[in-house]
C-alpha cells in the first residue's frame, strides 16, 4: 500500500523523460519517448539511464501527460496541502501545479502555431488554478464509502491500484492519466482526484470525538459553464452533475470515545445532483434571462439512459424538482414531470416543489413541507455504515438503499439549501442510533455543531457554484444562519450581477479551458487553428466607440466640467456619452452577439448565431422601434428572437 508520504522524481536524458516514486512502485519506473510521447513501464536500472540526467524535477503528485502543439507536456502537483483524512488515510488539497514540457528542445513551432500554443497553455493553466482539486495516496477519494466497501474483494484482486477500480463518473484526471494507464503503470504512478470540494472538522459531543466530512465529487462527463453546459448528452450524461457524501468518521486518528461501541464506526450518507435530464439550452445574447430552448422530442432517450444509470448505481432514486412553477421555468418543470410519468420503473420517484414560491417573502421555514414529505424515503433509504467485528476488521452493518437527486435550473442554490437540510436530518438519525444524541436530542441544542454544520456546507455550495458559474452561491446567508436576511439578498444581486457578466462576457474561454483538461478537444499537429478571430468593421466600430465612451465617462469623474461633478454642464456630459453607450448596447445585443460575446471555440457549439454583416449602415434597432409602428415593432421583436436562437438549428 503506498503510504501517505509520497514523492516522485521526474528526470530528463536526451531522448527520455523518466518517473520514479518514492514509494509503492518497487524498482519500476515510467520512460516517456520525448519525441513521440509514448510512455513505456521499465524496471531496474537500464543502461540508458545510467548516465546523469540533464535535469530533475520532484513533484508531490502527476496529474498526468497532455499533448499540445510541441509534444507532451507533464502536469504535476508541485504542492499540496493535507485537509484532512477519513480513517486514517490522509486527504491532500492541490494548491500548485505545474506544467512541463519534455519534448525535445529541438521541436518547435512559430507562427500561428506558436500563438496558439501559447493559448493552449494559458487555458490549461486557467483550469487547473484553482483550489478544488483532491486526492489521497491511500484511499480511492471517487467512491463513497459504500462503494468503496462493496469493491474491496475486487481490489485485492486487481492490486493496490486504485485507478483500476475507481469511479469513471468522478475519476477527474483520467484524461491526462490515460497514457499510464494504457501502459500498466503500478498504483504508484496514476493518483485518481476528484474536483470539488472537502471539508473535515473533529467534534467532540458528551465525551465522544469524531471527524464530521463533507465530501463532494464533480462529474467530468458532460463538465462546463453555466450556459454551455446545460441538460443531457446522447449518453445520459448530464450537466453539473456531483454526488456530496457526508460521513460520520470515528476511525480517524483523532477521533476517540469513551464506548467501544463507537470504535472504528463510519457512517455515510450520500445525494446526488445534475442538470435536468433533458435536452435544452439557454444562450446567452446579453438579456439578463438568456433564451430557453426545449427539444422534448429528442429527449426521451437521454432521459431513460439518466435515470437507468442512477437506479442501476444507488438502487433506488427520488427526483425532487425545485424549479418554479410559473413563467420561464414552468417549461422545464412540465418536460420534466411528463418524462418521468413516461419512464415505468417502480425504482423512481418524482416530486415537484416551486421553491421560490413557497419560500417566498422570506418564508424560508417552509423548506421543511418538503423536508417532511421526503422523510419517507430518507427513513427507508437509510445510510451505509461500518464498524469492527470480533476480528477487529471492518465490515459493513448496513447499507443505503437509494438516493435523493435535487436539481433547480442551475442545481446551485436552491439545491445546496435544500441538500443541506437533508444532511442535519440524516445527520440526528445517524447519532441518535449510535448512541451520540439520545432520541430527543437536536442540532439546535449544540451551537457549536450547527455552526460549524453551517459553515461547512456553505463552504461547498460555494465551491460547487464557483466551479459551475464563476461565483459564490446565492442564499448562502440561510444556509449559513439559517435565517434569510436582507443583506444576504444584497448579496446575492450583486453575485447575480458576475453571473451575468461572466456568463456573456467571458465563460466561452473559461468552457475551453475545461474542454481541454477533460479530452472534450485534443490538439493534433497541423491542425488549423481555432482562435481565429473573425469581427465585422462594424463590430470593430462598436467596440471602439466602447472605449470612446469609456474614456470620456472617466475623464468626465476625474476632470469634471464646470469643476463640479453635479454641475449642469458635467451631468449633461456624462448623459450623452451614457445615452451613446446604451445605443451601442442595444445595437449589439439586436444583431452582433455572435461576435461580442464570449463563445467556446475548441468544441463545436451550435447556438451560437451565424455573424451579421451590415454593408451599407449600422442597424440602430432602439432608434427603429421608435420610428415605427406597431406592427413594425412587433415584427423586430420577432426578428431579434431568430437571430439569438435560429429555429433550423438542431440541439446536440
Amino acid at each position: 500500500m503506498v503510504t501517505a508520504q509520497q514523492s516522485y522524481k521526474i528526470s530528463f536524458y536526451p531522448t527520455t523523460v523518466t518517473i520514479e516514486a518514492s514509494r509503492g512502485a518497487g524498482d519500476e519506473r515510467l520512460s516517456i519517448d520525448r519525441i513521440s510521447g509514448t510512455v513505456n513501464v521499465s524496471s531496474g536500472k537500464a543502461a540508458a539511464f545510467a548516465a546523469a540526467p540533464q535535469r530533475t524535477i520532484t513533484a508531490h503528485g502527476v496529474m498526468g501527460l497532455i499533448n499540445l502543439q510541441r509534444g507532451p507536456y507533464l502536469v504535476l502537483v508541485s504542492r499540496r496541502e493535507a485537509v484532512g483524512a477519513i480513517g486514517s488515510s490522509t486527504v491532500y488539497r492541490v494548491t500548485e501545479t505545474q506544467i512541463v514540457k519534455i519534448a525535445a528542445d529541438n521541436r518547435v513551432v512559430d507562427g500561428f502555431d506558436a500563438l496558439d500554443e501559447a493559448t493552449y497553455r494559458r487555458l490549461l493553466e486557467n483550469a487547473l488554478a484553482v483550489d478544488s482539486f483532491y486526492f489521497s495516496y491511500d484511499m480511492d477519494l471517487t467512491n463513497s464509502l459504500e462503494r468503496q466497501n462493496q469493491q474491496k474483494e475486487q481490489q485485492q484482486q486487481k492490486g493496490s491500484a486504485y485507478y483500476k477500480t475507481a469511479s469513471d463518473d468522478f475519476f477527474f484526471n483520467k484524461y491526462l492519466a490515460e497514457p499510464f494507464i494504457e501502459a500498466g503503470a503500478a498504483g504508484a504512478f496514476v493518483v485518481p482526484m476528484i474536483h470539488g470540494f472537502f471539508e473535515c472538522r473533529q467534534v467532540m459531543i458528551r465525551g465522544a470525538a469524531f471527524n464530521y466530512v463533507l465530501v463532494t465529487r464533480r462529474g467530468r462527463k458532460r463538465q462546463g459553464t453555466r450556459y454551455f453546459s446545460r441538460g443531457a448528452d446522447p449518453d445520459g450524461n448530464v450537466s453539473n452533475f456531483a454526488e456530496t457524501e457526508q460521513i460520520v468518521d470515528f476511525a480517524a486518528p483523532s477521533a476517540s470515545a469513551s464506548d467501544d461501541r463507537f470504535a472504528g464506526v463510519q457512517m455515510s450518507y450520500v445525494q446526488i445532483r445534475g442538470s435536468i435530464p433533458i435536452v435544452w439550452a439557454q444562450v446567452v445574447n446579453m438579456r439578463y434571462v438568456p433564451v430557453l430552448k426545449i427539444d422534448l422530442e429528442n429527449s426521451r432517450e437521454r432521459f431513460d439512459k439518466h435515470m437507468s444509470r442512477l437506479v442501476s448505481q444507488y438502487n433506488e432514486v427520488v427526483a425532487v424538482n425545485l424549479v418554479n412553477k410559473v413563467a420561464l421555468e414552468k417549461r422545464m418543470g412540465d418536460a420534466f414531470a411528463e418524462l418521468s410519468e413516461q419512464y415505468k420503473n417502480p425504482l423512481y420517484h418524482y416530486t415537484h416543489f416551486d421553491f421560490h414560491q413557497e419560500c417566498s417573502k422570506m418564508r424560508w421555514e417552509r423548506i421543511s413541507i418538503l423536508i417532511d414529505e421526503l422523510s419517507q424515503f430518507n427513513h427507508r433509504f437509510g445510510y451505509f455504515k461500518t464498524g469492527r467485528t470480533e476480528g477487529e476488521k471492518p465490515a459493513a452493518q448496513q447499507l443505503q438503499t437509494g438516493v435523493i437527486r435535487t436539481n433547480c435550473m442551475d442545481c446551485l442554490d436552491r439545491t445546496n439549501v435544500v441538500q443541506s437540510e437533508l444532511a442535519r436530518v440524516l445527520l440526528v438519525q445517524q447519532l441518535r442510533d449510535i448512541g451520540v444524541f439520545s432520541s430527543t436530542d437536536t442540532i439546535a441544542q449544540f451551537p457549536a455543531l450547527r455552526s460549524m454544520l453551517n459553515n461547512v456546507w456553505a463552504d461547498n455550495a460555494d465551491a460547487v457554484s464557483c466551479a459551475y458559474s464563476g461565483t459564490g452561491a446565492l442564499k448562502t446567508d440561510f444556509t449559513r444562519t439559517g435565517k434569510r436576511s436582507y443583506l444576504g439578498a444584497l448579496r446575492d444581486g450583486r453575485n447575480s450581477v458576475e453571473r451575468y457578466i461572466r456568463g456573456n462576457f467571458f465563460d466561452g474561454e473559461r468552457q475551453d479551458a475545461i474542454d481541454l483538461l477533460l479530452g472534450k478537444f485534443k490538439v493534433r499537429p497541423g491542425q488549423s487553428s481555432p482562435f481565429t478571430l473573425e469581427q465585422t468593421q462594424e463590430g470593430r466600430a462598436l467596440m471602439g466607440t466602447v472605449y470612446v465612451c469609456l474614456f470620456m465617462l472617466a475623464y468626465a469623474l476625474f476632470y469634471p466640467r464646470g469643476g463640479h461633478w453635479f454641475g449642469a454642464s458635467n451631468v449633461a456630459f456624462c448623459f450623452c456619452w451614457l445615452a451613446v453607450l446604451v445605443l451601442v448596447f442595444v445595437t449589439v445585443r439586436s444583431s452582433h452577439t455572435a461576435e461580442m460575446l464570449s463563445w467556446p471555440r475548441l468544441s463545436y457549439y451550435p447556438y451560437r448565431p451565424a455573424i451579421s454583416h451590415t454593408n451599407v449602415s449600422l442597424k440602430l434597432p432602439l432608434v427603429d422601434r421608435l420610428l415605427s409602428n406597431s406592427d413594425k415593432k412587433a415584427s423586430l421583436r420577432s426578428d431579434d428572437i431568430k437571430k439569438a436562437w435560429p429555429t433550423d438549428k438542431k440541439l446536440a
